[in-house]
């Protein structure tokens, strides 16, 4: 027999919607959260070596003054004590606060030190624990101060300002902070009932170190993620400014070189030559150019195409590097006219070099889609003595005019 179905009421159709729509809305914002924490997560690791830097240097400073002013206290406790006797429950809880403030006082002596002595080991694991040590030992100072103080002056005051200064002054990890905080109020809560035995009073003592300790945290994680947001906003401060001089970079090498082959482009080289004839003119020395232009240079263009016709120049361009002194210049005039400036160097050893990368240049093909492209150059040498002291404008046009009769008696060689 089949079961009877009623039709759903618009009621029920209606709560069914929302229900859907409010599960809906519970899954987007979870995993919005599960996203936001995730980052947060990965930023506090990206940040975590500045803070651990930053935690070494605070106790590195403030380790030496907390254990003056401890010691300072051990110094008044031991006279007090001295001069209104030792017996009785004030001298017993004077007697526990000297050794509190003693133990203290050696504590970040001693802390101090240890940072002192491996301020240049930021990495090491000491120096990374320190600073989350020293703060563990001051509010378990400050939980044996409220608790030694209660039989003369009940509250818990010690407690809420160890805490206040170490959430302050501690760069910490909200997980980290949130763990250490809790210890310290667990050690509070028990030691409290050693020495308080009026109930009301060890209530109100508990719930002031609570509201504190919750205090405390709230403002470290406040601290933590202003620390987060102004590391991570300088670090890509960093990062557009390294983007912005290697652009900077960039730009001033295509102002000075070729695109096309990475030599100095025409005005760079002229610049460079005139301050190298000056260096010449003060010491006395020769100073000689040769002027390259490829033969047939559009025979290759016509024939191979453009793109053969760019290969081949870079070709040239590498061999004449590969030629030549560290100390020569070698610059591309604009199409297949080169330059190069070699100081210190006679007209007689220009020739020769020249006559060298002539007979190189021949015997180094371009290769292109599986052919090679043999080419030529012709070359006029020009050369300046300290007693001549022609300019580059003179340079040149002497070393243009030796091989346009390279030019004419042939191509393929030097003049």
């Amino acid at each position: 027999m089949p079961i009877a179905r009623f039709p759903e009421t618009p009621a029920a159709a209606a709560g069914s919607v929302a229900t859907g729509a409010t599960v809906r809305a519970m899954h987007v914002l979870m995993t919005e959260l599960q996203r936001r924490l995730a980052r947060w997560r990965a930023d506090d690791h990206r940040v975590l070596p500045q803070a651990q830097a930053i935690n070494l240097q605070r106790a590195r400073w403030l380790a030496p003054a907390v254990a003056a002013v401890n010691l300072v206290w051990v110094l008044w406790l031991g006279v007090s004590l001295l001069l209104h006797g030792a017996a009785g429950p004030q001298a017993s809880a004077q007697r526990g606060l000297l050794l509190t403030h003693l133990l203290l006082g050696l504590t970040f002596g001693l802390g101090a030190w240890v940072a002192q002595a491996l301020r240049y080991q930021s990495k090491s694991f000491i120096t990374q624990l320190l600073p989350l040590m020293l703060a563990l030992s001051a509010l378990a100072s400050a939980v044996a101060m409220a608790t030694l103080n209660q039989p003369e002056r009940p509250g818990a005051v010690p407690f809420v300002l160890g805490v206040m200064a170490v959430t302050l002054l501690m760069l910490w990890r909200p997980s980290v902070s949130a763990a250490t905080l809790a210890l310290s109020y667990g050690l509070l809560h028990q030691a409290l009932a050693r020495t308080q035995h009026d109930a009301a009073w060890l209530l109100s003592q508990r719930l002031d170190g609570l509201w504190a300790v919750l205090l405390g945290w709230a403002v470290s994680v406040l601290v933590w993620r202003q620390f987060v947001a102004v590391q991570l906003s300088q670090e890509q401060l960093r990062s557009a400014q390294d983007e912005l001089q290697t652009r900077q970079k960039e730009l001033q090498r295509l102002t000075r070189q070729d695109g096309l082959t990475g030599l100095y482009n025409r005005s760079t080289f002229v610049e460079l030559t005139r301050q190298e004839l000056a260096r010449a003119k003060r010491q006395g020395s020769s100073t000689s150019i040769l002027l390259l232009d490829l033969d047939f240079f559009k025979h290759v263009n016509d024939t191979y195409g453009h793109p053969a016709g760019d290969a081949v120049l870079k070709n040239v361009a590498a061999v004449a590097t590969s030629s030549v002194r560290t100390t020569d210049l070698v610059g591309r005039l604009g199409g297949e006219e080169f330059i190069i400036l070699l100081p210190a160097t006679t007209l007689e050893a220009a020739r020769w070099l020249a006559e060298k990368l002539r007979a190189k240049m021949e015997k180094s093909s371009t290769v292109w889609e599986g052919q090679r492209i043999t080419s030529t150059v012709s070359i006029g040498v020009a050369s300046t003595s300290a007693a001549q002291q022609h300019d580059f404008d003179h340079l040149y046009t002497s070393a243009d005019e030796a091989l346009y009769r390279a030019k004419e008696k042939g191509r393929n060689r030097v003049e």
